[in-house]
């Protein structure tokens, strides 16, 4: 697949028309220095670029250059995008600024007219995740077959840009998440199987959450595995207060009943306590008449009459006396038979009184119990007091069987670890199987022969690729080597300076089209600013190899620079390239020599 068009429906934008085969040169003639600017903006070159990805269904955000400056500048730009498919046709990619997450598709044998749309879209406005689908079915790279991701986790490394694109040969810039993200992609690119890659880190991810899970449990709940018998002991005490609790309040059930179900209890009890009361009145009335007239003997005193008699001198006859004395007599034993009478009937009332008395102290505790639920006495606070005993009890209980039941679950995740860490040792194994014979792996040492290749070609010194396995026993790319001509085996710093790091990403991106060149894959790259800060020795070197896979492996090369940096003769001309090869001129003269024909 190779880039054919990359054009605009706004007039001031510099369409651009890709030599299909060998090198495009995208050059900007700085003549003003970039301090004297009050727009420190570039020309355009490195947009291009940004173009491309954007036509490709990259997201954007707010922070991108054509929402940053839509309003101003990019309302009404419809860009467009021809490609040369690997299957011989052309497909055109049709996205505005404006309403971005709209993708439209033509496909056509030739080429367009000129820079003219087609007249027809096989797929209008779709959304940028069912274009995305699309767009991977009409590239149609054999590579991504199958694959769990798409075209666009290798579309950067035909699309490198300074500075982050040439910070590291392998990781791109956009590649800043977790391992995952990117590893097994590149593990697969390099020629390995990258789906035990992505399942060893899968399998630590869900470690790492387990125990992350397991830690928030202990540290949530206060709690240690080993403490689990220990719970159980706690709960069974508790278990043990509960049903007792429980039993105390079936003792208090009457407090259950409705309120005015007792008061109405309460008024009964208080009728027959009045009715007792007055029936104990008269009885305590007529006990002590009976106890008075028990009191009360016969007072007639003969000895004292016949005084009375003696002194008045009158005769006290003595037939006279003997009738008192009969009269007293039969007296005393009326009173004996009457105070008998008088005893009995005085027991009987006692009797009946005591009675009475028992059954108003009964009635008068069951009207004070009633009245404790009534008016919330110390019965009811004890039984209030239980109650909530009970629930704070309970609660305790809940907390113990809760904190056993996140232990268990505890218990299960170690397990689910366990079998875990087992699968991790199977992808282990398998990985330390390919790293002990990577000599094996054809792809792999093609793609590192061809990159040991290129880069002593641009460089004249040795580099190479590889890999290995670190203590967490997942793959780490060991950044190239980079070894001096005089001494192979002594390494130099050059591999860390920028500027060779940008020939160590030139080299690895060339050796994987070249290696994939059997393929449908990617058939372009694209270089911005490699050229920057390099003598022209190298400079030479790289344009000559360029040429030669381009012309060997029918590849497209698109390479972007200041005109200064391109390799120049005695009268500032550009040398090594054809007029054909030039397929865009950028200057700083005024606004039309801008990608957009305006400044922003």
């Amino acid at each position: 697949m190779k880039l054919s068009k990359l054009y605009c429906n706004q007039p001031g934008f510099q369409n651009i028309q890709f030599n299909l085969n060998g090198i495009n040169v995208v050059y900007a003639d700085v003549k003003t220095d970039i301090k004297e600017k009050k727009n420190q903006h570039d020309l355009g070159k490195t947009k291009i670029a940004e173009l491309i990805d954007f036509l490709f269904l990259k997201k954007i955000n707010k922070d991108h250059f054509l929402l940053k400056h839509e309003k101003e500048h990019f309302q009404n730009h419809v860009f467009y995008l021809e490609i040369l498919l690997n299957s011989g046709q052309y497909l055109t990619i049709k996205r505005a600024a404006k309403n971005n997450t709209k993708i439209s598709f033509a496909v056509n044998d030739a080429s367009t007219n000129e820079f003219r749309p087609p007249f027809s879209w096989e797929f209008p406005d779709l959304t940028i995740e069912k274009a995305r689908k699309q767009l991977a079915e009409y590239l149609s790279l054999d590579f991504f077959s199958n694959k769990s991701y798409d075209y666009r986790k290798a579309l950067s490394y035909s699309l490198r840009t300074p500075p982050d694109d040439y910070s590291d040969v392998y990781q791109l810039s956009k590649f800043q998440g977790q391992h995952i993200f990117w590893k097994p992609f590149m593990f697969d690119l390099l020629g390995f199987d990258g789906t035990l890659l992505e399942l060893k880190y899968q399998n630590d991810e869900q470690i790492k959450e387990i125990n992350k899970f397991i830690d928030n449990l202990k540290r949530e709940y206060s709690i240690r595995v080993d403490d689990r018998d220990d719970y159980v002991a706690q709960m069974q005490d508790i278990e043990k207060e509960v049903r007792d609790t429980e039993q105390q309040l079936d003792r208090f059930n009457f407090y259950e009943q409705d309120k005015e179900l007792v008061k109405r209890g309460i008024e009964d009890i208080e009728t027959s306590i009045s009715q007792l009361n007055s029936t104990a009145y008269n009885l305590n009335y007529e006990i002590d008449r009976l106890r008075k007239s028990l009191k009360n003997k016969f007072a007639f005193d003969l000895n004292k009459v016949d005084k009375v008699f003696r002194e008045s001198q009158i005769l006290f006859p003595d037939q006279l006396k003997q009738d008192y004395a009969n009269l007293i007599d039969f007296n005393n034993k009326l009173t004996i038979e009457r105070n008998k009478l008088l005893k009995s009937s005085l027991g009987k009332k006692s009797s009946e009184l005591s009675e009475i008395n028992n059954q108003l102290q009964t009635l008068n505790k069951r009207k004070e119990e009633l009245l404790s639920f009534i008016q919330d006495t110390d019965s009811f606070k004890k039984f209030k007091n239980h109650q909530k005993n009970l629930v704070k009890t309970e609660g305790q209980l809940f907390s113990i069987k809760e904190k056993i039941n996140k232990i268990d679950t505890i218990i299960q995740k170690e397990e689910n670890i366990k079998g875990l860490e087992e699968a991790i040792q199977g992808t282990v194994l398998q990985l330390k199987q390919l790293y002990g014979s990577t000599e094996k792996n054809m792809r792999y040492s093609e793609i590192r022969t061809k990159f040991s290749e290129y880069y002593k070609t641009i460089m004249d010194e040795s580099a190479h690729l590889s890999w290995k396995i670190n203590s967490s026993n997942n793959v780490d790319f060991v950044p190239p080597k980079v070894h001096s001509k005089l001494d192979e085996q002594k390494e130099t710093a050059k591999d860390e300076g920028n500027t060779y790091k940008k020939l160590l990403c030139v080299a690895f991106d060339l050796a994987i089209l070249t290696s994939y060149n059997s393929e449908s894959y990617f058939r372009f790259v694209y270089h911005d600013d490699v050229l920057s800060q390099q003598d022209n020795g190298i400079k030479n070197r790289l344009i000559e190899l360029i040429k030669t896979l381009t012309s060997q492996y029918d590849l497209q090369y698109v390479l972007s620079a200041i005109k200064a940096d391109l390799p120049l003769d005695e009268n500032d001309e550009i040398v090594y390239f054809d007029d054909k090869d030039v397929i865009l001129r950028l200057h700083d003269r005024d606004e039309s020599g801008t990608l957009f024909g305006f400044e922003f």
